[in-house]
C-alpha cells in the first residue's frame, strides 16, 4: 500500500497563485504589535499588516510558532498520514526549526526535518521536487538526500527599503542610522550558508536595483521578484532584469509579512534558482 505522506512548513513560505497545497501543512509564525499577538497568515493577513506597520507606533517582532499550534498540527496529521517531512525557514535566521524539532518526540509516526537554508519560494519549491520524487516511486530516503543538496540552488538577493525597521528592531544602531538615513545608504543581503549576509551597501534605491540586476544568473531555471507590500517596486525591478535578460522569464510573487518586519514595507527580494549540471 502507498504510504501517506504529509509535507510540512511554515508561514515563510511562498506558495505561488494557483499552487499545489495539496499535502502541505502549514504552521503560522508568529507576528506581535505590542501586547497583541498575531497568527501570520491565519489571525492576520498581508494587507492588514501593512496597514498596521504604517498606522501603529510599536515595533512589530516576529518569533516561532506557538507550541501549541504545532502540537495540534502534527496530532492532524497523524491521523490521515504515515510519515511527514518537514522543510523550514532556515535555521541560522529563525528558531523555528527547533522549535518543532523540540516537538516531535511524541509524533507516532515518521518525521523527517529539511533545513531549506533560505526562505519564502524556494520552500515551496523544494516541497514540489520532493512531491515529484516519490509520485515516481522513489523512497523517502532518496528524496530528502536530493532535496537537501538543493539550497545552494538558488540565488537570493535582497534589497531593504527601509532602515527604520532594523532600528526599531535593534539590529542597527542609532548612529548607523543617522548616517545612513542621511547618505541613502540601502543595504542589500544575501544567503550564506543558510545565513543572511551584507553583499553590499549603495546609496540611493536606483543604484541597488541596478547592482541587483548586475547580480541575476542568467538562464535561471526559475526567477521571481518578490516584494513586500509594493508591486509597483518589483514590477520596477522584473523590467529591469529583463532589459539584461530578456529571454528569462520572472515572475512576482508577495514576500511574507514575517520578512518585512526586518526589511519594512517597499523591500524585495530577486530570487532563482540555477539548473543543476
Amino acid at each position: 500500500m502507498k504510504m501517506r505522506i504529509a509535507w510540512l512548513t511554515d508561514s515563510s513560505i511562498y506558495i505561488p497563485e494557483h499552487g499545489n497545497f495539496n499535502d502541505v501543512f502549514i504552521i503560522p509564525m508568529q507576528i506581535s504589535f505590542g501586547e497583541s499577538n498575531y497568527r501570520d497568515g491565519v489571525d492576520i493577513s498581508s494587507k492588514e499588516f501593512y496597514s498596521m506597520l504604517a498606522s501603529s507606533n510599536e515595533i512589530p517582532k516576529s518569533s516561532q510558532p506557538a507550541v501549541g499550534d504545532i502540537e495540534h498540527t502534527l496530532k492532524m496529521i497523524e491521523a490521515s498520514y504515515d510519515a511527514i517531512i518537514g522543510v523550514f525557514i532556515s535555521k541560522k535566521i529563525s528558531g523555528t526549526f527547533d522549535s518543532i524539532k523540540a516537538a516531535t518526540g511524541n509524533v507516532a509516526i515518521p518525521f523527517y526535518m529539511v533545513d531549506s537554508e533560505i526562505v519564502s519560494w524556494p520552500l515551496y519549491d523544494l516541497i514540489e521536487t520532493g512531491k515529484k520524487m516519490i509520485r515516481e516511486g522513489k523512497s523517502i530516503e532518496e528524496t530528502i538526500e536530493h532535496i537537501e543538496k538543493l539550497p545552494p540552488t538558488y540565488h537570493n538577493t535582497i534589497y531593504v527599503a527601509s532602515l527604520d525597521q532594523l532600528l526599531k528592531g535593534g539590529r542597527i544602531g542609532k548612529v548607523g542610522f543617522a548616517i545612513g538615513s542621511i547618505l541613502q545608504i540601502k543595504p542589500i543581503l544575501q544567503f550564506i550558508n543558510g545565513k543572511l549576509e551584507v553583499f553590499q551597501k549603495v546609496r540611493t534605491k536606483k543604484k541597488s536595483f541596478q547592482v541587483i540586476a548586475n547580480q541575476f544568473i542568467p538562464s535561471a531555471e526559475a526567477a521571481w521578484v518578490l516584494h513586500c507590500g509594493d508591486v509597483v517596486n518589483a514590477e520596477y525591478m522584473k523590467q529591469l532584469l529583463l532589459e539584461k535578460h530578456p529571454k528569462q522569464t520572472i515572475r512576482i510573487g508577495e514576500l511574507s509579512p514575517i520578512i518585512a518586519i526586518h526589511g519594512g514595507q517597499g523591500s524585495l527580494a530577486v530570487v532563482s534558482k540555477q539548473k543543476q549540471a
